[in-house]
């Protein structure tokens, strides 16, 4: 009776998982192909494209840090751990705006004698650390401390764990879409993707089991299971799309 009770109370930590990854798997068979063709051209447009999704993820990943624990848990890595894979998220998400933005293209272009020192130094470096600064407040989200408020009792809870996971699933999306850009469909490259999929995305979803069903548990189990199979859905698209 009490291990159906235990279970009884952790389902609304596995079902904002089902709900976000089975809404995740919808948009890789919806929204994935129109938005790889949208992203093989770097524009302006693209880059709101990324920086929109970026603030709707790390809106995302704080609402997370916010749920008070069903289980009892805390945090699912030190600071230090989390401030180093928030940094490598924040690097990657800056050389995204910087390709859509066009640095790259028009860096094997500029003059440095026309600019001068002045205009290279603005160019090659303050451009990119606008960037990487803008980036870097995942670091602030992941890494730093946030109270938890949201309490399991009340009917926010499924909610706001809902709608976090879908916002973090809307960055899988993105990126996924851009890594297919790059990598072209060539299937050598599906360990790294997958490898970088999960580096970039498996802490926000361990933030969510620590917040929910805690680990280890079969609750946390599930949510964990479900996110590889997501991941491993989105790396087959990449590289067969």
């Amino acid at each position: 009776m009490t291990g159906m009770k235990t279970q009884s109370a952790l389902f609304p930590a596995v079902l904002p998982a089902l709900v976000a990854d089975a809404a995740a798997v919808a948009a890789l068979f919806l929204l994935f192909p129109a938005l790889s063709e949208r992203l093989g051209e770097p524009s302006g447009v693209n880059a709101l494209r990324f920086t929109g999704s970026f603030l709707l993820f790390c809106l995302g990943v704080f609402w997370l840090r916010r749920l008070r624990p069903l289980a009892g848990g805390g945090e699912w890595a030190s600071r230090g751990w989390r401030i180093g894979l928030a940094a490598v998220f924040a690097l990657v998400m800056s050389l995204a705006i910087a390709w859509h933005l066009g640095f790259f293209r028009s860096g094997l272009q500029v003059d440095t004698r026309t600019l001068g020192e002045g205009g290279s130094a603005s160019y090659f470096v303050f451009g990119p650390g606008a960037w990487l600064g803008f980036s870097a407040v995942y670091i602030l989200v992941l890494g730093f401390t946030v109270t938890p408020s949201i309490d399991p009792a009340g009917g926010r809870w499924p909610v706001v764990a809902t709608l976090a996971l879908l916002a973090t699933n809307v960055m899988l999306l993105l990126f996924s879409a851009q890594a297919r850009v790059i990598v072209g469909g060539a299937g050598v490259w599906l360990p790294l993707v997958f490898a970088l999929l999960l580096l970039l995305f498996l802490p926000p979803r361990l933030v969510y089991i620590a917040r929910g069903p805690g680990f280890p548990s079969p609750g946390g189990y599930v949510v964990l299971g479900l996110f590889l199979m997501l991941v491993g859905a989105y790396t087959l698209a990449i590289i067969t799309a």
